[in-house]
């Protein structure tokens, strides 16, 4: 009986504890690199079902100015333990010393982990769309 008491209080909060870590983190820092969804460093917010991310590359040198910023935003349709499936929207704006661009991008993702995410998106991006239209899937 005393073992019984024993195992019961020393195992009882462990058991609460790892019930309770089902934590899902609504703000995201990494690294992007996509046609349509921004290069660079990111922010993401992604509280429930809509989220936003925000990517930023300056680069400046005496040869080269180059910028990158790019504006997406999410809609999760399904989401589990360690996957979620989600729609994206982009929006990225490509600049250097001799261009400027503009591109969208719309199509389906997946993101696989919990605490280190891994992100594949895929879909149809249009290219430069103020200048020569161009879609590309």
């Amino acid at each position: 009986m005393k073992k019984g008491i024993l195992f019961i209080v020393l195992f009882f909060p462990v058991i609460l504890s790892a019930q309770e870590n089902n934590v899902t983190y609504k703000h995201r820092v990494g690294i992007n690199a996509g046609f349509t969804t921004g290069l660079g460093f990111t922010y993401a917010y992604w509280p429930d079902k809509l989220g936003v991310q925000l990517s930023f590359l300056p680069v400046s040198s005496d040869r080269l100015n180059f910028f990158s910023a790019a504006l997406t935003s999410y809609y999760t349709f399904c989401q589990r333990k360690y996957i979620k499936t989600f729609w994206f929207l982009g929006n990225h704006v490509v600049s250097d010393t001799k261009t400027t661009e503009y591109n969208l991008g719309i199509g389906p993702g997946l993101e696989v982990g919990k605490r280190v995410v891994y992100s594949l998106r895929g879909g149809f991006g249009f290219f430069d769309v103020t200048n020569s239209f161009n879609i590309l899937p």
